[in-house]
């Protein structure tokens, strides 16, 4: 079933104003306007990392169940993580894997 306009918006928005929260979570690159969002996966300088957002990319999708891809490679995106905006429970267990790999 696919989500109205409304609800995806509004699921869009928790989405980064909980990934906001994770300490290890950088910006929220990009507009508004789409079905996803993409977020750096910051090192322990605060830069962000390839290596650790691979890390988080293959463990949520190998051992947890939660699949986001991996976006680091394209220009502009170093770091980055494109994660689906789904329904409300879907947006909080990926946030909730993601912190917990981050800590």
């Amino acid at each position: 079933m696919s989500l109205s306009v409304a609800t995806l918006n509004q699921n869009r928005k928790a989405l980064i104003e909980s990934l906001s929260k994770v300490k290890s979570v950088g910006r929220v690159l990009g507009g508004n306007h789409a079905n996803f969002v993409l977020c750096e996966i910051l090192d322990e300088d605060g830069k962000p990392s390839n290596k650790k957002a691979v890390e988080v990319y293959k463990t949520m999708a190998e051992s947890r169940g939660v699949v986001v891809r991996f976006r680091g490679s394209e220009r502009g995106c170093e770091g980055c993580l494109r994660i689906t905006v789904g329904t409300e429970e879907e947006c909080q267990e990926a946030v909730k894997q993601i912190a917990a790999l981050l800590e």
